[in-house]
């Protein structure tokens, strides 16, 4: 298809350099980048870089620097999930144990790294409203099964 037609080649051919800048972290080709696009005079790409030029500061920070809010935006969602999923089923004890329980994996990660970077390590305890009730310690018991 793309040997078919020319506009198709030229939007492969810069899709293909914008993915380069992203994965290679090679912001300084924006510029000529966006040369490109407006010389190409392809209108799916209008709006693409209407965007890139009104956040191109945030853009090429994003495709030069080494940091990323990914991890953030990943317990933000876990976060939301568990919030939605317990909306009015639950009283705060209980959210907060589901918010804060790690895995047995996850927490054995972690203490192998905090050990590592000599840190003491400090496991998550029941509240004290929690500690004794049967139907509290059942709750948990189901809900270490489902997170």
């Amino acid at each position: 298809m793309r040997q078919a037609s020319p506009h198709l080649e030229t939007a492969y051919q810069l899709v293909e350099m914008f993915l380069h800048m992203v994965r290679k972290r090679t912001g300084e080709q924006l510029d000529a980048w966006l040369a490109a696009v407006k010389a190409s005079h392809l209108e799916a790409f209008a709006s693409f870089v209407t965007g890139v030029q009104q956040d191109k500061d945030a853009v090429l920070a994003g495709l030069t620097l080494p940091w990323s809010n990914g991890p953030l935006e990943g317990n933000v969602n876990r976060l939301k999930l568990i919030k939605r999923s317990m909306y009015g089923r639950a009283e705060v004890d209980l959210l907060k144990l589901r918010v804060l329980y790690q895995s047995k994996t996850s927490r054995d990660r972690k203490d192998k790294k905090k050990k590592m970077q000599g840190q003491q390590v400090v496991h998550l305890k029941k509240p004290q409203s929690m500690k004794n009730d049967a139907n509290s310690q059942r709750i948990t018991t189901a809900i270490s099964k489902v997170a």
